[in-house]
């Protein structure tokens, strides 16, 4: 009798409830007194407005100027924002950024580096700044101000020399200016900008992208212009526009007998409805994809440029990767999806790269794409105190429509640091950041030129998978026009190649799985080994739809897709055997959302996040409590916590930011236990709101949709799979419309 697959179970949903929320401890007593702060800040904001009266007038739009107010480490947390002292003075957030402070004391005045922190921008009049100096002069220690002066480690006005942070070309050249830009209240100075950078020398573009609280404009000038404007007071940054990454066409290989003629399938793809737009060089019109991909050319209006043949060539790459992945000569496997090819790489596209991102922008308004994967993108590494325009871009369209994307990382991981890390967009917390593998097989590891993270937090973990992408001498083989195959290696190829597994899962099992579903499958079913988290991320993706759909041996592999609600909490149970489990076990579970950004709050970059709480036995209490009162009990509906995620416990605001990803869009973890020590094991899941410049969490937040997947494995349990079945009766194996191409061994 032949064995069937024991396809991985779904409807884990139906194992939620509702439960309630625990808070945990303050941080502790202030660092300062308002004593201490009085001298030291009114000195401060006096050397600020002797800043502000040497600015131009037309450089401060109806008399506003900006400040930067760095927090003490001790308060970076969103219930910390000091919201009292911008209603005393007036003033207006209007974006902020992360910064490593040491402070005079308190914590981190002792590390070498500092603490991490924040430094908020805030906006208002000269008047509003000198009437906060007078008030922090007579501030007492019972005033309600108090409690925010505190908080501060220095305020300072942003200047010139802090907006133009790179060099710049004497010579004219393009540029990138970022803007602290509200339309609902900014708009009466915009054309006061227009004008005072024509005055400056510097020529802004028409092409724009505006983003919550930041304009992205496209302009030209010399570094001398360039600083003039930078007096303006709402400029946030101008910066070198980047250049487009280099793209290669592949290299026909050669060998020294005739190869095996590549066959291809004569059926179009296996789910005609799944479709996949593909951002890429372009495809030429002889292109061998006739049956699978649609060849879309820009507009001339869109600003790209004819079509090279650089371009096109690693465009046919890119689609032959997201088709057939990596080809070897003979009958190729059918491909999942049809691809729609759009190119927006041109002659022109360096010149003006607003024109690509745009064009992306366009495509992605008018469609309703569930998939998307882009090889392309600006040559410039991830920020931890910036967002670039194509990231935010994309995060957006990714989280308001739902779309599971692939970006690759770029391909400069054996430069030195720092610009060997990832490339912009593969930041973006909402899509799919691929890296390339040196092979698919055991023994693999990362390319050596495949960049490395980390990403910035939030978004720390970055690339978030690998997939192979060729090296020298075992390059990634594609097809080229003529039907020859062609080498090439990069991690172009591999985000593609990660895109058309995630393509099989939606072929096989149709609209069952949502794509945030697809997601967290492709992370948790990723092979992690001992490799560095910062060259990895979550690990190598897997190849066959097989390995993500069906349970592992002596495993029980579970699908949730929730929602819960703002400031709420669910209580997820983890299938477990009536009978208990033998011997050691292991569990592994990844957790995936998508969350709405803020770019002009870097630091503070994502809207959602989630405190997750281990409750391995329902039967064990935490221990009482020191200075419990008398007749003290546990409550019985909140078992002992215990480490599964990193920064469980007692720990900083710091520590749960980047050592637990509290605000990270994926989370995943293994831990190893015995079999005894489980009893209802649950995780409680809070949903964490926040809204950068707000104290209290916001309170027209939506609900939050999640994918979960728990994989539970034990070794000397090989009947797990179906005690769970026979015990949560809710579950229901996931089963493929079309059948899957894999190998049932057994009798």
């Amino acid at each position: 009798m032949t064995d069937q697959p024991k396809f991985l179970l779904g409807l884990g949903e139906t194992l939620t409830s509702p439960s309630q929320y625990r808070s945990g401890p303050n941080d502790g007593q202030p660092p300062y007194t308002v004593e201490a702060q009085r001298d030291y800040l009114r000195a401060q904001l006096d050397a600020q407005a002797t800043v502000f009266e040497e600015l131009p007038p037309e450089a401060c739009p109806g008399g506003n100027v900006v400040s930067m107010m760095t927090l003490h480490p001790s308060f970076y947390s969103r219930s910390n924002f000091p919201d009292e002292l911008l209603r005393e003075a007036q003033l207006r957030f209007i974006g902020s950024m992360p910064k490593f402070v040491k402070p005079r004391l308190g914590r981190g005045h002792d590390y070498p580096g500092g603490a991490a922190s924040t430094v908020l921008f805030l906006a208002g009049t000269k008047k509003s700044f000198t009437h906060l100096a007078h008030r922090i002069s007579e501030l007492q220690s019972d005033d309600p101000l108090a409690r925010d002066i505190i908080k501060i480690e220095t305020i300072e006005a942003q200047t010139r020399e802090e907006r133009v942070q790179s060099d710049l070309s004497k010579k004219e050249s393009n540029l990138e200016v970022v803007v602290h830009f509200d339309p609902l209240q900014d708009h009466v100075w915009e054309d006061a900008f227009n004008d005072f950078a024509q005055a400056c020398g510097l020529k802004l573009s028409s092409k724009v992208y505006q983003s919550r609280g930041l304009l992205f404009i496209s302009a030209r000038g010399t570094a001398a212009a360039a600083k003039r404007v930078a007096d303006f007071s709402f400029v946030r940054a101008i910066r070198p526009m980047p250049v487009l990454r280099p793209v290669d066409a592949p290299k026909v290989l050669r060998t020294a007998k005739p190869s095996p003629r590549i066959v291809l399938p004569p059926e179009g793809p296996l789910d005609p409805d799944c479709k996949v737009a593909v951002f890429d060089g372009g495809l030429p019109e002889d292109h061998p994809f006739s049956q699978w991909a649609t060849r879309i050319e820009p507009t001339a209006k869109d600003g790209i440029g004819a079509a090279t043949p650089e371009g096109l060539g690693h465009g046919v790459a890119v689609t032959s990767a997201l088709l057939f992945g990596h080809m070897a000569p003979g009958l190729q496997s059918r491909p999942y999806c049809h691809v729609d090819h759009y190119r927006c790489v041109g002659a022109d596209t360096d010149a003006a790269m607003y024109s690509a991102m745009l064009y992306v922008d366009k495509i992605l308004n008018a469609s309703a794409y569930e998939f998307v994967s882009l090889s392309i993108g600006p040559d410039e590494i991830t920020g931890h105190d910036k967002v670039s325009a194509w990231t935010t871009m994309l995060d957006d369209h990714f989280h308001q429509s739902s779309v599971l994307g692939t970006i690759a990382v770029g391909n400069d991981g054996d430069q030195p640091p720092p610009l060997n890390r990832v490339l912009v967009p593969g930041d973006c917390v909402n899509a799919i950041a691929v890296g390339a593998s040196d092979s698919a097989g055991e023994g693999w590891k990362r390319a050596p030129y495949s960049s490395v993270g980390p990403g910035r937090s939030p978004g720390l973990v970055k690339p978030d998978l690998l997939h192979f992408g060729g090296i020298a001498g075992d390059e990634f083989s594609v097809l080229m026009p003529g039907g020859a195959l062609a080498g090439l290696t990069g991690t172009s190829l591999s985000a593609p190649s990660v895109m058309r597994v995630a393509a099989g899962v939606r072929a096989h099992f149709g609209r069952t799985f949502t794509p945030l579903a697809v997601r967290a499958l492709m992370i948790h079913s990723a092979e992690r080994g001992e490799h560095p988290r910062e060259e990895v991320g979550w690990g190598l993706a897997a190849s066959e739809v097989g390995d993500i759909a069906i349970c592992p041996e002596n495993s029980v592999r579970i699908l949730y897709q929730g929602v819960i609600a703002p400031s709420k909490v669910s209580r997820v149970a983890i299938p477990i055997p009536a009978g208990g489990i033998d011997g050691k076990l292991s569990i592994r579970a990844t957790f995936c959302y998508l969350s709405e950004t803020d770019p002009h709050a870097p630091g503070d970059y994502t809207r959602a996040g989630l405190g997750i709480t281990f409750r391995p036995h329902s039967g064990k209490f935490p221990a009482r409590p020191k200075d419990a009162p008398a007749g003290w009990k546990p409550h019985p509906d909140f078992p002992k916590s215990d480490s599964f995620f990193e920064g469980v416990g007692r720990k900083t605001e710091q520590a749960m930011r980047i050592d637990a990803l509290k605000w990270d869009t994926v989370r995943d973890a293994t831990v190893r236990k015995m079999g005894s020590s489980l009893k209802d094991p649950v995780f409680d899941v809070h949903y964490m709101a926040r809204q950068p410049g707000y104290k209290n969490a916001p309170s027209n937040m939506p609900h939050l949709r999640y994918a979960l997947v728990v994989t539970v494995t034990a070794p000397k349990h090989p009947s797990i799979y179906e005690e769970v079945l026979q015990s949560f009766t809710s579950l229901k194996p996931m089963l493929p419309i079309t059948e899957l191409p894999i190998q049932v061994g057994g009798s």
